[in-house]
């Protein structure tokens, strides 16, 4: 009963809070229409300083926005990016609910990720710059390149995985909003955060005014989402406080989003969520896939899903990343036709299976994977890119 009540309190909390934002909170520009469809979106990842590269150049991001042809004509690439990180300082603080020894991210790492890529020559500076080149040769693109933010989770506790052993059980931690210390225990203050991002996203876009980038939406950076009877749900109240960012999100014109693991908790009830869009990663080309193809399409079709395609430095020559190995960068990489092998197997199904042209597709390629196989020397990287480009630019849901 006690349960009962304490949910009932935060959803009443949650809908004055939503109340009172909606009513102080002006449109800008950009969101005065309405959320438009996503066709296909990349993800790029940025803020911890161990990733290799570090920042966002033009010359990075061209890849990303262009796919150059066999025949050396340019064509627009990838509508949508989605901006993330998983961790910062030096590994030792996670972004996301994780029960892996790491604390969790305070108001300062959170507005790190905001100075990241807003930063004057670097990320999203960098990725107009980027298209402004490339319009320049072939003109503007259809539409402004969307940006998805991603949101860091707002951790119950100062460090999960201590909690769990019943030590270090701190939830206030995370810093102060408005002169308040908040509480993350109370599902009210873990809302008062996520909606604190958000407006400073916003703001930051109005004041940047980019000529060819603009914010489509948020990101819910956790990959499985509980619901009540979930487990430890009470460390998570996800229908409370993700549907609130969702409905707030949506007053404002601004999507909402989610990539999943493949049959995560969450995915059969995510449009109770609230989300736009979810996007599920079939997981199948890594080394212990567990779901046939059979099931991951059935899942995506039962439940109006996208697809994740996943690529990275593990299907290349040489390796350029050892996320699935103990090799070092450089070496020769045994797992390339392997990982090229499977990655060909997503576009196989995704085309015979009756996706392609009817569902969204999210590229994962790690940290730099998608720039590496643009630019490499070997034969067989650049089949496999142009395949994945010409799969990119000739999706039927493209407008």
């Amino acid at each position: 009963m006690n349960n009962i009540i304490a949910r009932l309190y935060a959803l009443v909390c949650a809908s004055i809070l939503l109340a009172g934002c909606g009513a102080q909170t002006k449109l800008y520009k950009w969101e005065k229409d309405e959320i438009r469809p996503l066709a296909d979106a990349a993800i790029c990842y940025g803020g911890h300083s161990a990733r290799n590269p570090y920042l966002w150049t033009p010359e990075r991001f061209e890849k990303t926005v262009i796919y150059k042809d066999e025949n050396g004509k340019e064509h627009w690439l990838f509508d949508n990016m989605i901006m993330m990180e998983l961790w910062t300082d030096d590994y030792k603080v996670t972004y996301s609910i994780a029960n892996d020894g790491r604390y969790s991210s305070r108001k300062e790492h959170w507005q790190e990720q905001i100075d990241y890529w807003f930063d004057e020559e670097h990320g999203f500076a960098a990725l107009d710059e980027c298209i402004s080149q490339a319009a320049a040769r072939i003109g503007n693109p259809p539409s402004k390149r969307g940006i998805i933010f991603s949101l860091p989770d707002p951790v119950y506790f100062e460090h999960y995985t201590k909690a769990m052993k019943g030590e270090n059980r701190n939830t206030v931690y995370w810093g102060e909003l408005d002169g308040v210390q908040m509480d993350f225990a109370k599902a009210e203050d873990r809302i008062k955060a996520y909606l604190w991002l958000v407006d400073s996203v916003r703001a930051k876009f109005a004041e940047a005014d980019y000529e060819h980038v603009e914010l489509v939406g948020f990101y819910v950076l956790s990959e499985e989402l509980s619901v009540p009877g979930g487990f430890r749900y009470e460390y998570k109240e996800h229908d409370i406080t993700i549907k609130a960012v969702a409905d707030y999100c949506h007053s404002l014109n601004e999507g909402f989003y989610w990539v999943p693991y493949a049959m995560a908790p969450g995915i059969e009830g995510s449009k109770d969520f609230g989300f736009d869009l979810v996007v599920m990663q079939p997981n199948y080309y890594w080394t212990d896939a567990k779901w046939t193809w059979d099931q991951i399409e059935k899942k995506i079709k039962d439940h109006g899903l996208g697809m994740e395609l996943e690529f990275e430095g593990t299907h290349g020559e040489p390796l350029t990343s050892s996320i699935l190995t103990d090799l070092k960068n450089g070496q020769p990489n045994p797992y390339a036709e392997r990982n090229k092998a499977r990655f060909q197997e997503y576009l196989d199904n995704a085309s015979q299976r009756g996706l392609y042209g009817t569902v969204p597709f999210v590229l994962y390629s790690g940290t730099n994977g998608l720039y590496e196989l643009a630019v490499s020397e070997d034969e067989k990287d650049m089949e496999i890119y142009h395949k994945l480009c010409k799969f990119i630019i000739g999706n039927p849901l493209k407008k």
